[in-house]
This record gives C-alpha cells, structure tokens and sequence, in this order.
C-alpha cells in the first residue's frame, strides 16, 4: 500500500512528499536494529569516525542541494542559512566524529567508606536505535545536532523530520 501523502511548498510550487505510516515507522525500527547487529554494529570507532567525515564532506559538496532544500522549506535568507544552517550541520558531524575518537575514557580511584580503593571507569557501548524528531525552525541543522552523536557513540539512528520542512533535514 501507497505511504499518505501532503501538500508542500517547494521552489515556488507545491510537490506531494510522501507520510510515513506505521508500517513504515515499524520498517525502518527494524532496519536499525538489523543494523546494529550488522555490519554498522561491528564497525570500528575508527572507521564509523571516518564514515561520519566523509558524511560531513558530501554536505560540503552538495552545499547548494541542501541550501536550497533549507531556504524554500523554511523560508529563510540564504544569506543566512549558507552561513550558520548548512556549515555548522556538516560540522557536527565532524566535531563529534572526532569527540569519541580523541576524548578518552573516564577513570578515576576512589577510596570507599571502609577504606578500600574502588577503580571507576566509563565503557562506552550504543545505547541501540535511537529516534530522532527535528523541529521545524532549524531541520538540517538540528537534525544533525542530534544524528551526529548518536551515529558517532554508534547507535543506529530513525530520523523524523517536521512535516513542515521535510526536504530540508532529509533522513
């Protein structure tokens, strides 16, 4: 069966842009998680790092593909969107592509109440699938405020963009 569908307005005309039902929310759940247990699962921090850069540097390439996916959704000036919106949505990506590969792990001794030593320390594993909602006010850029990390600290990500600006935060 067909996905719903909705009016938008796009470079001066109104396209149809296809509605996830439950189906498809279902579907793409469970694409995550095979995900997880798959090959994005076993990817090493320093390749998913990588992966993460090369997606920061097709932002970059595509630059005008998704300034003007961000201008006629939202209706804000180029002037705009090409300085904060588009360059700071490829650089989440790399900021925190490159926050798991450089910061180290926590650690720290401690004394207990009984006057032991106790280690404390941070393993870092995915958390899983983790559903991401973006607003309507800044999609792209917010979209991969959230995205970039979760991918980085290697969950697997469901993205649903704002039925107001659905080109500009594609999933």
């Amino acid at each position: 069966m067909a996905s719903p569908t909705f009016l938008h307005f796009i470079d001066n005309r109104f396209d149809t842009v296809a509605e996830a039902g439950s189906g498809e929310i279902d579907s793409a759940a469970r694409a995550a998680a095979a995900a997880l247990q798959g090959p994005w699962g076993r990817m090493p921090l320093a390749q998913r790092c990588d992966l993460l850069h090369a997606v920061a540097r097709e932002i970059d390439r595509r630059f005008e593909d998704f300034l003007d996916a961000e201008v006629n959704d939202t209706g804000k000036p180029r002037s705009v969107a090409s300085h904060l919106d588009i360059p700071r949505g490829a650089a989440n990506f790399r900021v925190f592509a490159d926050a798991v590969r450089n910061v180290p792990t926590e650690f720290f001794e401690m004394t207990t109440p009984e006057g032991h030593k106790a280690y404390n320390y941070a393993v870092r594993v995915p958390k899983g699938v983790i559903a991401v909602v973006c607003p309507w006010n800044l999609p792209l850029l917010l979209m991969t405020w959230k995205v970039a990390p979760a991918l980085a600290c290697g969950n697997a990500v469901v993205v649903k963009p704002s039925e107001e600006t659905p080109a500009a935060a594609p999933g």
